[in-house]
């Protein structure tokens, strides 16, 4: 018991131990003697409390084989890595999704297999680099004390204990980065079936949003060497900024805010070169699905790959993008019109027709100034003006502010890994540096 009014423990004392000196520790119960009883309640055997009877409430850690010594001591045959969860992560997950993983990483060889069980293992390593994200204060050990819980209070027949941080520096550089990712991909995804429908939708197909962000890494020379820095024109040295810097670009849905996807660059890299590179790895990720993004975004080639992909785009475009009238003036009846975006190579044939709706904004003025209104030109490769109006695209458009901008994922960082979150989305981890 970790804690006990005084009161308590010496009746505790006097029920539990027949000496009447030794508190109760762990209470050991068989298994087939466990009643439910009323609204959940469990009781020991066919004994119930009398009322007004002095009882022990505890809640159940683990259930295993009892291994009983001579002196009538109780342990648990079982091994305190196997028992480890991650939790909300690993319900969504499934139990053995991260075992399976260890075991195909070691069929191809990716890690070494271990002969015999040691105080950590590949699935515990893989689990106290998750925790590790999500506890970015804590030491090695104090994550990985966290993470065991209460089953480091658990007699087990295999003693185990909290292994010192050098222990813990070992097992983790064999975990290759790989590894990691294969369980960024396992969580990433929808929070609803395919056969449920999105809260959200453009033209019958589900809204998503993408963005990319920043995020500060730990100063060391192979971050630097890596990632690189913003802000300054020195990337090392005297001038430069103080952390080095990774870029994401993740794409969530509108509905419910999952991420389905994200992908990790350099700081010289830009959103767009990762989106287009995410686009060509995992198609599926915009297959039938409408994205939404910023005017730092749209481009002949990015929105090229998505059409290829087998998804929409709805997007904000610059004012110093050039959208031609049609021949004719290209006016549709919702009060868009048709137009396109020149190609790279300058060809006519190779233009990119889309759809413009262009929307007044009002903005507040700065500093007791007045009203401000601007002209919000907005495209979607979406040419049906019948399926998705001007007002449906505009509100589409809309939606990505939930979905990537006031909720964009949180991020943590911690030796090396990152966990991306959003609330109440599933958590995903990849490898950083």
């Amino acid at each position: 018991m970790h804690s006990c009014l005084p009161a308590v423990a010496d009746a505790t004392r006097a029920a539990v131990s027949p000496d009447g000196e030794t508190p109760a520790g762990t209470v050991v119960l068989r298994a087939a003697g466990l009643r439910v009883r009323g609204g959940g309640t469990v009781t020991a055997g066919g004994a119930v409390p009398a009322a007004g009877e002095l009882a022990v409430f505890c809640r159940p850690v683990v259930t295993a084989p009892a291994v009983v010594r001579r002196d009538g001591t109780v342990l648990a045959d079982a091994w305190l890595p196997d028992l480890v969860r991650l939790g909300e992560l690993e319900r969504h997950l499934g139990d053995g999704v991260i075992e399976a993983i260890a075991d195909a990483a070691i069929a191809k060889g990716r890690l070494r297999k271990r002969q015999r069980r040691r105080i950590m293992s590949y699935p515990l390593v893989i689990r106290l680099m998750i925790a590790m994200t999500l506890t970015p204060d804590g030491s090695y050990c104090e994550s990985l004390a966290r993470l065991a819980g209460l089953l480091a209070d658990v007699p087990f027949a295999l003693e185990w204990h909290v292994p010192t941080g050098k222990v813990v520096t070992g097992w983790r550089l064999l975990v290759p980065a790989d590894v990691m990712e294969s369980v960024f991909w396992e969580a990433a995804g929808p929070l609803i079936g395919d056969g449920e429908p999105s809260a959200v939708l453009l033209a019958g197909m589900a809204v998503c949003a993408a963005d990319g962000m920043l995020v500060n890494l730990a100063d060391t020379p192979a971050n630097r060497a890596m990632f690189g820095c913003t802000g300054t024109a020195a990337q090392d040295g005297e001038g430069a900024a103080p952390f080095p810097q990774l870029r994401i670009v993740a794409l969530t849905t509108r509905a419910g805010r999952a991420t389905l996807g994200a992908i990790l660059g350099s700081t010289q890299a830009g959103e767009q070169t990762l989106l287009k590179r995410l686009v060509k790895r995992r198609p599926d990720l915009f297959a039938g699905r409408v994205t939404c993004f910023d005017r730092n975004f749209p481009g002949h080639e990015l929105i090229s790959a998505i059409l290829d992909a087998g998804g929409h785009v709805v997007a904000r475009v610059s004012a110093t993008v050039a959208l031609p009238l049609e021949p004719g003036g290209g006016w549709l009846p919702d009060g868009s019109r048709l137009t396109w975006l020149n190609a790279p190579s300058g060809k006519k044939q190779d233009r990119l027709p889309v759809r413009a709706a262009e929307h007044n904004v009002v903005l507040p003025g700065g500093d007791g100034q007045e009203e401000v209104s601007e002209t919000c030109t907005v495209i979607t490769t979406v040419l049906d003006h019948q399926a998705a109006p001007a007002g449906a695209v505009r509100e589409t458009y809309l939606t990505r502010w939930s979905a990537s901008e006031t909720s964009k994922p949180q991020c943590c960082h911690s030796r090396g890994w990152l966990a991306l979150s959003s609330v109440p989305s599933r958590s995903v981890f990849m490898r950083a540096a």
